[in-house]
């Protein structure tokens, strides 16, 4: 089994999934961007909160004599806050005081940082206390001390925290819902499409009567069931004026051609001269090619009208032997040996089942070297009925079978022509397919020649009396 590409088996999905698939790959996406800027803008808030806090506490402890008279001027390092810490740095870097003993050992800030905030007389700066992230503010007490309030930044990492662990729980959720929408939304939006597809394929060639479920909706995929209706109507009203052209052309020549032969066959009884002889008997052949091509053509019409249908109960043998005299006359002057073997009743339409049977044998005898053997075998089986017309000649290739039953194609399986139109087995397929049958084309025995057997379902319906059609 080959292994689809990603590209590929994604393309074979539907559109409804494909549709889900891609809103919730974008909802995914637009939540982690709207995330990743939450999780700063709440960084920025909760430190700009802190640095506040920060000012506060330094103004307050840094301020005038009066506003901090219960603070001891020696202790101002070691005040103790929920919110903060101090300690209090002099101009040589060394801590003078702290808040806590792990704030009366290393000073929080470099020297350079000390110098910077006796200079410039304030200073905001990350640091690490105890291997934890904290927010310091630095704040001259006078030329030879430094102020450092600090707290710490704990609240701010669990708040980010608290936020990622929200989205990353809501956000696959949030785009499952999203994927689930979209693809609701897809599948109600192209169920009328899969609604005309299924009429589509029920339409056949044969009846395009039938017209495509419309939504009830008056928009895109109604104006496209509109066209494609709108089409077929079309289509049905060429079909149909094929149809009636085939059938008026093939009654149209058939008066003509009838009276032709009936002139041509009084001429030749009158006629003097070999040579006028044989002119009328060539116009008189090929009045009757003639003939034969306008019935064909009007067994065709019927049969793609659906004009040919089952109707009465044919014994097939009695159908057959109305045909085998002119055939077997025929086959008797190249020395062709016909046989019949075989009988069985099915429920056809009389006329069309003969002509079906008359092309075959003419098909095979015309095929058949001389001398050589064609063969009729009628068969009752448990599935319906086989009528087999097989004979010993040339063949056809596997590969050019199909064509044999198209229209007008014609195959020569010998070298010289057949004079045929290229309807035979077409009018034999349309006679079994009006009768819900089908035909076989095989090698014949011993897989020489050509074997065309008509499958014919088994009869139905009541019983009547068996018609033979000559």
């Amino acid at each position: 089994m080959i292994a689809l590409s990603p590209v590929r088996a994604w393309q074979r999905l539907p559109i409804s999934a494909r549709l889900g698939a891609t809103l919730a790959a974008v909802f995914l996406a637009v939540l982690a961007g709207l995330a990743a800027l939450a999780y700063w803008g709440l960084g920025q808030i909760l430190r700009g909160e802190a640095d506040r806090t920060l000012v506060a506490a330094a103004d307050y402890l840094s301020g005038p004599r009066a506003s901090r008279d219960d603070i001891d001027e020696e202790q101002l390092g070691g005040v103790e806050s929920p919110e903060f810490e101090t300690q209090v740095i002099g101009a040589d870097g060394r801590v003078v005081s702290g808040s806590g003993p792990r704030l009366r050992g290393a000073p929080l800030l470099s020297d350079a940082q000390t110098a910077t905030a006796l200079r410039d007389g304030v200073l905001f700066t990350d640091v690490v206390d105890d291997d934890e992230p904290g927010r310091a503010l630095a704040v001259p007490l006078d030329r030879d001390r430094l102020l450092v309030v600090v707290t710490e930044l704990e609240d701010v990492r669990d708040a980010q925290a608290g936020l990622l662990r929200l989205v990353v729980v809501m956000a696959p959720l949030a785009a499952l819902l999203a994927g689930l929408a979209g693809w609701r939304v897809a599948r109600q939006g192209l169920g009328p499409i899969a609604r005309m597809t299924a009429d589509a394929e029920a339409i056949s060639a044969e009846d395009l009567s039938a017209r495509l479920a419309l939504p009830r909706s008056r928009d895109e995929v109604f104006r496209l069931g509109t066209t494609l209706n709108g089409l077929l109507l079309r289509i049905q009203g060429a079909r149909r004026r094929e149809r009636d052209f085939t059938a008026d052309a093939s009654h149209e020549l058939r008066t003509p051609l009838a009276i032709l032969r009936a002139e041509l066959e009084l001429s030749r009884s009158h006629a003097s001269g070999d040579e006028l002889t044989r002119a009328l008997d060539s116009a008189l052949e090929e009045t009757d090619r003639l003939g034969h091509l306008v019935d064909d053509l009007l067994l065709l019409a019927r049969a793609d009208a659906g004009h040919v249908a089952p109707r009465l109960l044919v014994d097939v043998a009695e159908a057959t032997d109305g045909l085998l005299p002119g055939f077997r006359a025929l086959a008797d002057r190249r020395g062709i040996t016909l046989t019949r073997t075989g009988d069985a009743v099915v429920r056809a339409d009389g006329r069309a089942l003969a002509r079906a049977l008359a092309n075959l044998l003419d098909n095979a005898i015309r095929h058949a070297p001389d001398g050589g053997h064609v063969g009729l075998t009628i068969g009752q089986r448990p599935d319906g009925t086989a009528i087999s017309v097989t004979d010993d000649g040339p063949g056809v290739p596997p590969a050019e079978r199909e064509r044999l039953v198209q229209r007008f194609a014609q195959l020569d399986r010998t070298e010289a022509p057949t004079g045929g139109a290229g309807l035979g087995l077409a009018i034999v397929a349309s006679v079994a397919a009006a009768h819900d049958g089908r035909i076989e084309v095989a090698d014949g025995p011993g897989g020489r020649g050509l074997s065309v057997t008509i499958h014919l379902p088994l009869a139905a319906g009541p019983p009547t009396a068996p018609t033979a059609v000559g």
